[in-house]
């Protein structure tokens, strides 16, 4: 068969008639063959047949060949379905191709096979264009199969097969198609396929099946087209129709029916997914969404108010603009609707609005942390504050009457409780700064509502209604803690608060404890307003018990007394699935445990599983809980990875995105790395993994299920993604799971012996009952339980202990299950055991297991086991396990030989996990393994499909096949040989011959350990591997369909590119860039791509930035790739039209030098690159009948983010490189001119200008920033370049137009207060570059900066600048200080452009005050959180709209708007001291009014500030920022110290000296330039406040002196020089410079922390270290003189007596030695004047005998 269908491939146009019809009848039958590999083939030949083989085919053949393929679904494993699937599709897809008629039978219409896809009818096609059937009648073909009533067993299948058909023919139709008929392939799905067919079936029909539907109609339109089919713009359209066809159509008007309750539930979901889909993008959809939103609200379906809760806190997300207007619209509903509960005649509806608009505000309010700018906590403290009025009205209620259910109005009360309690749990979510402020109060709250039963409450008969309330009640309280646990645990969860709450839940534990064991399932609720068991309200107050004690784990000592019995508790929840009662919705099938009957729990359709845990799903099994690590209980976080096989394909570990990386932010929001399909991805279901986890999951979660999660933000792996909590019932099994694994550990042996023993004791009670749905969900439970137990802690188990055989047992029966899932957990289980038991007893479990396979025949009881037995190296570990080694090699080398093929697959799998466990161990049994895989590779028993019928369906069913773990196998071997590869020709030339016939598989699978293999080889052996080969092999496998291949092929050549990236890139053929970037579209989590490009990018940036300009403008434009045949034709178009540069304009029409060479290397898509292989089975992936489908997608935004950041880089980096010509278009074009050739950015001026251009104009926020940044650099980067064709012009001046028109819409109304911020700092920028000094020109631009400034000078709390409105508090906060922060800009640049003092003259009188009040705000909001918390409030901050707001909230506002002042104090700081330096009237001014301001000293605000920063930085010269910061606060000290700003008292002396050693560190590490402005310091100090400041800590009489911490010691003798005086401070900073300078000066010569020294800076600093000595010296008190002079004489003869260079200072040092000899003897004692004396002969002295040994050099030169 598959010879043929490649002979119909070949020369399928030459078949006849007769024979495709013969061969059509035959494989019609192969469809319904029992061999599944038969069905696989014959479907592929059909295919191939209808693709390449010319026949004619009516509707009716088309239905009857539908009809077969339909029923081929039954009892199919994923490949039957996909090959099905692909050739339904397929067939389907030819019936909207051209349609003919025979002229003599003209009303039967056919198409014509064999012409491919490409001839499929456009949208909108002409009348003669028709197709066969429309869109609708097309689907309405496979709606009709999708309801006809099959047996429960293959139900599931055949409708899972039909959505396969479905989005395999979608995907063939492509975008174009699918876009235009959205609407009606949405209405198809709605009507056709949720809507059950019959009156009959939709009253029979359950929950579990509606969801389990959902699902498949969630996927078709989602995962399927929404994500992968869909443009942004399709998106966007897709949202409009969803919600005005469906969403819209609640309520009904007049006498229309109201819309299906699935339907809209489903367009809802579908809407939220698409939000998050687009995020920024949804900016465009927003107001159609909101309202429609609102009014869903008031539906009465509570799954379909939730899933309207969920779609707004998506929008809030996705546009934050949103919250400061719905979160008030969601409250005042609240509120209204709370003020009319009371009334008698309130209906049903109110109640249930209310409370969903407690839920709307709690998600709303989840959304703060994330999206802080744009919030207000005045509105989480109106929350809190309703939250807390409601509690104390409803404690008032039960002290005056008692409210219970047999009340007047239990609802009422209720329900006020549980909105109450709602709020508090949003509240949660605002961070620990909010949250401890209302702590205290929260704690009396849960008091109240969770008091400790007394002996009367005990002996309290109460009736099933009364206990309802009272459950509802405290679990609403509970869930308040619980999501104050999730997410404060870290922060305020302090011994004493954790024993108060688990005191509080030991009083709810005792409280159940008086409850009965059981309620009637009938039973309803009657205080919530919803339809809700009793049932249900106890599992649920159960649960979040259970998952309160989890989070409390840490402080285990809390609740140490209840451990026990908590523990016994769920364990029996685990043994005894049977007792619980399904939720609501789940009906419990009755299964015969007749053999056969009942085939698995996976199975079942009854959405409760017969009391099974959730948390094995699959290969994966959900790891013990770790909240404190961000991961939420019962949701998963992926803690456990079956073995490297199911752990994914590759061994590269992909880290997750930096969110600070600017060149990885781009596609952070909506990457999850734990999505199902890379939770296990060695599947290769791939795209339809989620689809087909559908046939394994019994229980499906749903959001109202448990509405917690719709307003907390601790399960960040699912943040972005709609949460499915599972039903109560199942949620209690989970809970109670978690609680035993984290308890059970910490348990004394004799406990754990009993948990064993009851374990043990359940199982035995059923072993009567083997083959039933109870004794296998038990097994699960136990065997998951053990599993995490195993892995939170060690067991205290020991070789003797009672409890090792008990548990032994129960894991054995479970190792030879025929559950393969779990097979593979119990195996992982008994690993760990055995590894943590130690001693003899692996040896006796070893043995056990090779006796087991040696005994036993089944299949799966050895797969079983040789499975167990890698598990057990694994565990134990290859030192430990090295006497068994080469026993376990013989058994598995044996078993990998069986023909079975679960046995065989099982088993090599573990020889891939003994060989990694072992290491160098294994060496010894390297070439027998090989040899083996060579052999069974060749062997017919272990190829695809072989064997008998049963045999061969049974490796159908396998999940792996034997080539993909012969891959496995050869990986593992490399890596143990390691370097020895190159030793040993023969290993490595047959692991070479093997990885190449793996490369030729069809299966994708084998295809991607053969790429891993390679892998290993480029580390171990790479001069054996041909590159030039290879990576072409690699840029095929990235426009695969199969994720794990595209994902291995990209980690492959990211370590190719990482080893030689020119030559790779050399090697790779054309399209390289539209594949990377392409895969950025569809696959955003292949984080190695982005590496590919970065690298890639710095690379060649450098030599052709060029290249980057194009591929940045093709994307951001979106047009397509071009072909770009002639690479070097079209480089050399793109440099000679660059020639011309100088006088081009900015037109939409003109590039300007870059031609249309939007591909300037050739780097562009063919158009079979824009294919994708649509492969038609997971046995023939190769694409042997693949189709070619075409996805012509535009870039997505955050591909085009990430296009602009490249650019960005690209600047950057030439920047950095230090090549000038580049930004001079003068030399360029000279360099261009001598060498012919030459690639430089100015040339692509233009485009760029062009680019930031159309980036800062879009529609989604984070593009227009990135657009505006891009700006900014352009402007920073060209601003000094002259103009090559007008001289004495500068370039950008041409492009000033263009410049103002991309800042103007960043100050419309559709902007953001972000965008606002950013536009103002560019502005100023741009207005004090020098560009433009006409200010006519800059009206434009200064009209901007001009009104942003007015607005701040009006309102003390801005509300707006330009078109933006209502600034929240917090953003108000940010613009402010850039406006302030821009100005600064420009008062900074004024000192180089004097046209700038005309715009700020008039402006300064109110910059002055605003920028002085700045820096007071910063140095106060820096301060601790409890003095902050103390002040009177932050005038100047504005975090809210009142004082007491801001004074509550003080410390929350500090987080927020901190680090917008750091990033504008340094500016503003800089702009006053010119200021003050230049005695600006209008500063001084401001300087008197604030020194009549008693909030603060001014000056020691200003000195703060930069002695904090100076002492931060201090060091840290390398980095550009740190040493602007260091030159602005160093001038700025210099300039603010002067008496009319300090005052009378300078600073204490404490201050002096920290300030001197700051000081003393700078001038050791730093260069020139900051030792010169640190001496000017000095001399500024000394003259400006002269004895006053140096001297006054040396007298010990004067009663004025400072009384400081470091006094200086008067007790040594009178003449010693003190240490600790300001004096000697001063000094030391002088001779370090000196010391440093002059080497002859010290001992040993000092280094300079600069490797430049210029003769020039060395004698200008030295000049300026001689006067600043000699001041000192006349300065010095008459005690201390002489000494001074001494240091000073001793300094004056090492610059005299030494170097040529420093020679060239005498005069200085003449007139220094002047200055302080001057009057220097008048006040001297006679014993001062002798030690004068004596320094003065000496001196001279060497100046004498240095003067005759100079003349005595120069006569001999002359003799």
């Amino acid at each position: 068969m598959q010879a043929y269908a490649q002979l119909l491939k070949g020369a399928g146009k030459a078949a006849t008639e007769s024979s495709l019809k013969d061969w059509m009848k035959q494989l019609k039958l192969g469809l319904l063959d029992k061999a599944l590999a038969m069905r696989v083939a014959s479907a592929q030949c059909i295919e191939a047949l209808l693709q390449h083989a010319t026949q004619s085919l009516t509707v009716h053949d088309v239905d009857g060949l539908l009809q077969i393929c339909i029923k081929a679904f039954e009892n199919a494993t994923f490949a039957v379905r996909r090959a099905v699937s692909s050739l339904c599709a397929t067939l389907l897809a030819l019936t909207q191709t051209k349609a003919v008629s025979d002229p003599s039978k003209p009303n039967i219409k056919y198409v014509v096979s064999g012409n491919g896809t490409s001839t499929l009818a456009a949208p909108g096609a002409p009348a003669q264009t028709t197709p066969l059937l429309t869109m609708n009648e097309m689907l309405q073909l496979l709606a009709a199969s999708y309801h006809r009533p099959t047996t429960t067993t293959t139900m599931r299948e055949v409708k899972i097969g039909i959505i396969e058909v479905y989005a395999t023919l979608f995907t063939l139709l492509g975008t174009e198609n699918i876009e235009s008929n959205y609407a009606t392939i949405v209405n198809h799905v709605f009507k056709e396929l949720l809507q059950p067919s019959t009156k009959d079936a939709a009253q029979s029909t359950t929950s579990a099946e509606l969801t389990f539907t959902r699902a498949q109609a969630f996927f078709l339109l989602h995962h399927t087209i929404g994500k992968r089919l869909l443009s942004e713009q399709g998106q966007a359209e897709a949202i409009r129709i969803l919600v005005s066809q469906w969403i819209k159509a609640w309520p009904p008007l007049g006498h229309q029916p109201p819309p299906d309750k699935q339907a809209l539930l489903c367009a809802t979901n579908m809407v939220a997914a698409l939000i998050c889909e687009l995020e920024g993008a949804a900016v465009s959809v927003q107001n159609v969404l909101v309202d429609p939103l609102f009014v869903l609200l008031t539906h009465p379906s509570f799954s379909i108010q939730m899933a309207a809760v969920w779609a707004i806190r998506c929008l809030c997300t996705a546009v934050p603009s949103n919250l400061p207007y719905l979160l008030p619209r969601a409250l005042n509903s609240l509120e209204k609707d709370l003020a009319n509960l009371a009334n008698p005649s309130a209906s049903i509806s109110l109640f249930r609005r209310a409370l969903v608009y407690a839920y709307t505000s709690a998600a709303i309010m989840s959304v703060f942390p994330l999206r802080a700018i744009y919030t207000s906590f005045e509105l989480s403290a109106r929350a809190m504050s309703l939250a807390s009025q409601l509690l104390k009205n409803a404690q008032q209620q039960q002290h005056q009457q008692p409210a219970t259910a047999s009340s007047p109005q239990p609802m009422v009360t209720a329900l006020q409780l549980q909105i109450a309690w709602t709020l508090v749990g949003g509240l949660m979510s605002l961070g620990p700064n909010l949250v401890k402020l209302h702590l205290p109060q929260l704690l009396l709250f849960w008091k109240a509502a969770l008091p400790k039963p007394t002996g009367k409450e005990a002996n309290t008969i109460r009736v099933e209604t009364e206990w309802s309330f009272l459950f509802h009640t405290r679990t609403c309280a509970i869930n308040a803690i619980y999501s104050f646990l999730a997410h404060n645990s870290q922060s305020l969860v302090t011994l004493d608060i954790a024993k108060r709450i688990a005191a509080l839940l030991n009083n709810t534990v005792a409280f159940l404890a008086t409850a009965p064991n059981s309620f009637s399932p009938a039973t309803q609720s009657p205080c919530v307003p919803y339809p809700t068991k009793l049932t249900d309200q106890y599992y649920a107050l159960r649960r979040r018990l259970c998952q309160c004690f989890v989070v409390l784990r840490p402080l285990l000592s809390t609740h140490e007394a209840s451990l026990t019995s908590l523990l016994r508790h769920s364990l029996t929840v685990l043994t005894e699935p049977d007792k619980l009662t399904p939720s609501s919705g789940s009906h419990t099938q009755i299964t015969a445990t007749v053999p056969g009957q009942f085939v698995s729990l996976w199975t079942a359709v009854d959405g409760h599983g017969h009391g099974v845990t959730s948390k094995l799903q699959g290969y994966h099994v959900d790891g013990p809980p770790l909240l404190s690590f961000g991961h939420a209980p019962n949701q998963p976080h992926h803690a456990h990875r079956p073995p490297q096989q199911f752990r994914g394909a590759t061994s590269h570990t992909n880290g997750s995105p930096n969110h600070h990386d600017a060149l990885s932010a781009a596609t952070v929001s909506g990457s999850h790395p734990d999505d199902e399909d890379e939770a296990h991805p060695w599947q290769a279901k791939d795209h339809f993994e989620p689809i087909e986890a559908l046939l394994e999951r019994p229980i499906l979660g749903a959001v109202h299920l448990d509405p917690l999660y719709v307003y907390t933000t601790f399960d960040k792996t699912r943040y972005l993604r709609q949460p499915e909590p599972v039903a109560p019932s199942t949620s209690y099994v989970d809970a109670a799971l978690d609680l035993f694994t984290t308890l059970f550990p910490h348990q004394p042996p004799p406990v754990q012996e009993a948990a064993f023993d009851q374990m043990a004791k359940a199982l035995k009670e059923c072993r009567a009952e083997k083959n039933s749905p109870k004794r296998a969900a038990l097994l699960v439970n136990i065997v998951v339980a053990l599993l995490n137990a195993l892995q939170s802690g060690p067991l205290r188990l020991n070789q003797d202990s009672r409890a090792v055989p008990l548990v032994q047992d129960i894991l054995m029966e479970a190792v030879g299950h025929p559950d393969p899932y779990l097979r593979n957990a119990a195996s992982e289980t008994l690993g760990r055991l055995t590894a943590m038991v130690g001693g003899p007893f692996v040896a006796t479990q070893m043995q056990q297991l090779v006796d087991l396979v040696v005994s036993n025949r089944d299949p799966d009881v050895r797969a079983g086991a040789a499975l167990t037995i890698g598990y057990i190296y694994s565990h134990v570990g290859g030192m430990a396990a090295a006497s068994h080694l080469k026993t376990l090699v013989g058994i598995l080398l044996s078993l990998s030989s069986d023909p079975h093929p679960v046995v065989h697959v099982w088993a090599l799998e573990a020889l891939a996990m003994t060989i990694r466990a072992a290491g160098l161990l294994f060496s010894g049994y390297v070439n027998s393994t090989l040899s083996m895989v060579a052999k069974l590779y060749l062997c017919e028993s272990h190829e695809p499909g072989s064997g008998s019928v049963a045999v061969s369906n049974a490796g159908m069913t396998c999940s792996a096949t034997a080539y993909m773990c012969f891959g496995r196998i050869i990986y593992e071997l490399i890596g143990t040989l390691g370097p020895e590869l190159q030793q040993s020709p023969k290993i490595r030339e047959l692991c070479l011959t093997m990885v190449e016939e793996l490369k030729l598989e069809p299966d994708n699978r084998v295809n991607v350990q053969a790429i891993r293999c390679l892998q290993h080889f480029l580390m171990f052996a790479p001069q054996y591997i041909d590159v030039r080969d290879m990576v072409p092999y690699l840029q095929r496998q990235l426009v695969s369909v199969h994720l794990p291949l595209k994902k291995a092929a990209i980690t492959c050549l990211y370590q190719l590119v990482q080893r030689d990236p020119s030559m790779v890139f050399k090697m790779v053929q054309h399209g390289i860039d539209s594949d990377l970037f392409t895969m950025l579209d569809t696959d955003p989590r292949l984080y190695d791509v982005k590496n590919v490009i970065k690298t890639w990018l710095k690379e060649t940036c450098v030599q052709e930035p060029s290249v980057w300009v194009s591929i940045a403008k093709r994307i951001l434009t979106q047009q397509p790739s071009s072909s770009s045949a002639d690479v070097a034709a079209a480089a050399t178009s793109a440099q000679d039209n660059n020639a011309s540069l100088g006088g081009s304009t900015f037109d939409e029409d003109d590039d300007d030098g870059a031609g249309d060479d939007d591909d300037a290397l050739g780097l562009g898509n063919d158009d079979d690159d824009t294919m994708m292989d649509l492969p038609t089975s997971v046995v023939d992936a190769s694409g042997v009948m693949a189709t070619r489908v075409r996805l012509d997608l535009p870039p997505r935004w955050r591909t085009q983010l990430f296009a602009l950041q490249c650019l960005q880089k690209t600047i950057e980096w030439i920047s950095l490189h230090g090549e000038p010509t580049h930004f001079d278009l003068i030399l360029a074009r000279r360099r261009r001119q001598q060498a012919g050739l030459g690639d430089y950015l100015v040339f692509r001026l233009p485009d760029l200008i062009r680019l930031s251009f159309t980036a800062a104009t879009a529609q989604v926020n984070e593009l227009r920033l990135t657009g505006i940044a891009l700006l900014k650099m352009i402007i920073e980067k060209f601003a000094a370049t002259e103009d090559a064709d007008m001289e004495g012009m500068l370039l950008l001046e041409q492009y000033a137009a263009q410049i103002g028109a991309a800042l103007t819409p960043a100050f419309g109304a559709d902007s953001s207060s972000e965008i606002v911020a950013a536009a103002v700092r560019v502005c100023a920028i741009y207005v004090g570059s020098g560009i433009v000094k006409d200010l006519y020109q800059l009206g434009r631009v200064l009209k901007l900066l001009t009104s942003a400034l007015d607005r701040c000078k009006d309102e003390s709390k801005l509300s707006g600048v330009g078109e933006v409105k209502d600034l929240s508090p917090h953003a108000s906060v940010m613009v402010k200080l850039s406006v302030l922060n821009a100005w600064a800009e420009l008062q900074v640049a004024s000192q180089r452009q004097d046209y700038i003092r005309q715009i700020l003259k008039p402006n300064l009188s109110v910059l002055s005050p605003l920028w002085l009040r700045s820096l007071k705000d910063y140095a106060r909001i820096r301060l601790e959180s409890d003095i902050m918390a103390l002040s009177n409030g932050l005038d100047g901050v504005h975090a809210s709209s009142s004082s007491g707001m801001d004074a509550m909230y003080s410390v929350a506002t500090k987080e927020v708007v901190l680090p917008y002042y750091r990033r504008s104090w340094l500016k503003i700081m800089e702009a006053v001291a010119t200021l003050i330096e230049q005695q600006s009237s209008s500063m001084l001014e401001a300087l008197a009014a604030e020194k009549q301001d008693e909030s603060g000293d001014l000056f020691s605000i200003l000195f703060g500030l930069c002695m904090e920063s100076l002492s931060r930085v201090a060091g840290a010269s390398g980095r550009i920022e740190a040493s602007m910061v260091m030159m602005t606060c160093l001038s700025s000290l210099k300039t603010f110290i002067q008496p009319s700003l300090t005052g009378d008292e300078f600073m204490t002396k404490g201050v002096f000296l920290e300030l001197a050693n700051v000081l003393d560190r700078l001038i050791q590490t730093e260069g020139f330039q900051v030792k010169s402005i640190i001496i000017t310091l000095l001399q500024q100090l000394m003259t400006n406040y002269g004895i006053t400041i140096v001297n006054d800590d040396l007298d010990p009489e004067d009663e004025d002196a400072p009384n400081d911490l470091v006094p200086v010691d008067h007790d040594l003798a009178s003449d010693v020089f003190p240490s600790t005086s300001k004096l000697y401070y001063i000094l030391r900073l002088l001779v370090t410079v000196f010391l440093q300078q002059i080497p002859s000066l010290g001992s040993k010569a000092m280094s300079t922390p600069r490797k430049e020294r210029r003769k020039d800076q060395i004698q200008s600093l030295l000049q300026q270290s001689l006067e600043a000595l000699a001041q000192l010296a006349k300065l010095t008190p008459t005690k201390y003189r002489v000494d001074l002079l001494s240091v000073c004489m001793y300094i004056y003869d090492a610059i005299l007596m030494g170097d040529l260079e420093h020679q060239a200072l005498a005069p200085t040092v003449l007139i220094c030695l002047k200055i302080a000899l001057h009057q220097f003897e008048d006040p001297l004692s006679t014993h001062q004047i002798q030690a004068l004396s004596a320094l003065v002969t000496t001196i001279s002295q060497k100046l004498l005998t240095g003067i005759f040994r100079f003349a005595f050099i120069i006569c001999s030169a002359s003799y």
